[in-house]
């Protein structure tokens, strides 16, 4: 019998679920405050669901053996669009939800099997608004979510953004049939694959000043409308930058205008961003989302606004940031209720049930504890910060 977690699977221990929930529950509290209801879509949907219009490949989807074509969701937003477009077509838009959950994506393993990665993430989705205010909107909230959870300030925060349409607009001028490569290069900043890439030598000049643009939004900005000229998607980034820019630096946030930025899923029609901590190692990005029009429009059954933009937080990466202390303060003392006589029991359910209705945490002794040895071993084995004896 193998008792091993399936490969890429992980269990976490009682200090890690205590931190995810601490920072589900207070991320829960501020979306609702911005006017977000909860919505719970189910872990297993259809596969033509999953896999959002195309935006997401059937090798990246957890299958699920059964009758009919269902998988193992490895993003949320699909379901929620899914669910915006059916069961909530008839409401009034637009649609504020929010929600927290699993999902699961299938990696291919370096021995050619599969991995599981499993993720635990907090996010929130904005249906029905076309206008920009939806992208002041998102970015805002997700600079105060970071705020409420704590990240320790050690940890430096970049805010990336970037929008599909720029980055059609640098691949138009290319061979149709190189797009996709160069498109793969710019986005994985891979220099090595543009020194072997088949262009002639001002084509790949252009290109690594493209990859080498990424920088303040003022000093991007000027340097794409030099080469493009005004158009509605730059002057649009200059006013979202004109507001969020200043709200990220008050939180200590770096913000960054990306016109090569790339995501793994093909979900975005507009503006995509990522945020990203820094490292000792590498960067970890703990947070990404974007605007998702094209979904929307593919899962509704009219036309009519066919809008949406979202984005998620990785619990699990951002566990590691937060404050050390963040669940010490919530829960500073636990009680060990011992007693000497088994007859006591009774009573010290009873005293048990004072400190819950306090808000304390406290257990009870499993039997009678009669050295201060046996005492200390149980203090120590249930992290509790004082013992009251019953007799």
């Amino acid at each position: 019998m193998t008792l091993q977690p399936a490969s890429g699977a992980r269990d976490l221990n009682p200090q890690q679920v205590r931190k995810n929930h601490l920072i589900a529950s207070k991320l829960s509290s501020l979306y609702q405050l911005w006017g977000y209801e909860r919505i719970s879509p189910p872990h297993i949907e259809r596969l033509d669901t999953l896999m959002a219009a195309g935006g997401i490949s059937n090798n990246e989807i957890l299958k699920i053996v059964s009758d009919e074509p269902l998988g193992l969701r490895p993003e949320i937003t699909a379901s929620i669009v899914r669910a915006a477009s059916t069961r909530f077509n008839k409401y009034e838009r637009p649609l504020r939800f929010w929600s927290t959950g699993t999902s699961f994506k299938c990696n291919q393993s370096i021995d050619g099997g599969i991995d599981i990665e499993e993720s635990f993430q907090s996010g929130v989705e904005l249906i029905g608004t076309k206008a920009i205010n939806a992208e002041i909107e998102l970015l805002s909230l997700l600079i105060q979510s970071l705020e409420i959870i704590e990240i320790d300030h050690k940890h430096e925060m970049t805010l990336l953004i970037g929008n599909t349409y720029l980055l059609e607009l640098i691949l138009s001028s290319f061979d149709s049939a190189q797009i996709d490569q160069i498109k793969s290069i710019l986005s994985d900043l891979d220099y090595i694959a543009l020194s072997t890439l088949d262009v002639k030598d001002e084509q790949r000049m252009f290109i690594r000043n493209i990859m080498n643009m990424r920088g303040t939004p003022e000093k991007v900005l000027t340097n794409l409308k030099k080469i493009y000229g005004s158009n509605s998607y730059i002057d649009n980034l200059k006013e979202l930058f004109t507001i969020i820019e200043p709200l990220a630096k008050e939180k200590g946030i770096e913000v960054q205008l990306d016109p090569t930025l790339g995501t793994k899923y093909k979900l975005y029609s507009g503006l995509t961003f990522s945020l990203v901590s820094s490292s000792l190692s590498a960067p970890i990005i703990i947070a990404k989302g974007g605007r998702y029009d094209d979904l929307v429009e593919k899962f509704s059954s009219s036309d009519h606004n066919c809008f949406g933009i979202g984005f998620s937080i990785s619990i699990d990466k951002v566990r590691e940031l937060v404050t050390s202390n963040i669940e010490n303060r919530d829960n500073s003392e636990k009680v060990l209720i011992a007693y000497k006589q088994s007859t006591s029991l009774y009573k010290a359910l009873k005293q048990q049930k004072q400190w819950h209705d306090k808000g304390i945490i406290s257990v009870i002794s499993q039997e009678p504890l009669k050295t201060n040895e046996a005492i200390n071993q149980l203090l120590k084995s249930n992290r509790c910060t004082k013992v009251e004896w019953i007799d």
